[in-house]
């Protein structure tokens, strides 16, 4: 597939404008794009580029229609959203009152948890009875077959 000239430098303007031009879109597409007619007009145009004269053109061009509205809005306001009301806080709040062996038992507390090496009833773990090896299995095995 040859390309001519001309298509080859509006293929490498069409590519400048995307990779430059298209964060934040230029304010006369911007108000452009902020109607449906802009947008039919835009969608007419590749439409007749791609159907009439240049395939590839046209291709470049739906990218470049693509890339700059998708940050464009129809019928966009400036109205601003009420703020959300503030979520209460922790402060001036008692700490709960625990009572019996939780509230002792919680950190920064007087009284802590026995740390005993082990639990009463349960024998030391040198005294666990050891597993046996594991049996080995024959690899070869006799096998007869029924001959016709």
């Amino acid at each position: 597939m040859n390309l001519t000239q001309l298509e080859l430098v509006f293929v490498g303007l069409v590519i400048v404008y995307v990779a430059f031009f298209t964060n934040p879109v230029p304010l006369f597409l911007q108000s452009l794009f902020e109607s449906p007619v802009g947008h039919a007009l835009a969608l007419g145009g590749i439409l007749y580029v791609l159907v009439y004269r240049s395939l590839v053109v046209g291709v470049f061009l739906a990218i470049a229609y693509v890339m700059t509205t998708k940050n464009v809005t129809e019928y966009m306001t400036d109205e601003k959203k009420p703020e959300a009301p503030k979520q209460p806080t922790s402060e001036g709040v008692a700490k709960p009152a625990l009572h019996g062996i939780l509230g002792a038992s919680m950190p920064g507390e007087k009284m802590r948890l026995p740390s005993i090496a082990q639990k009463r009833g349960t024998p030391p773990p040198s005294k666990l009875p050891e597993v046996a090896p594991p049996k080995p299995v024959h690899t070869q095995a006799h096998e007869t077959f029924a001959s016709f």
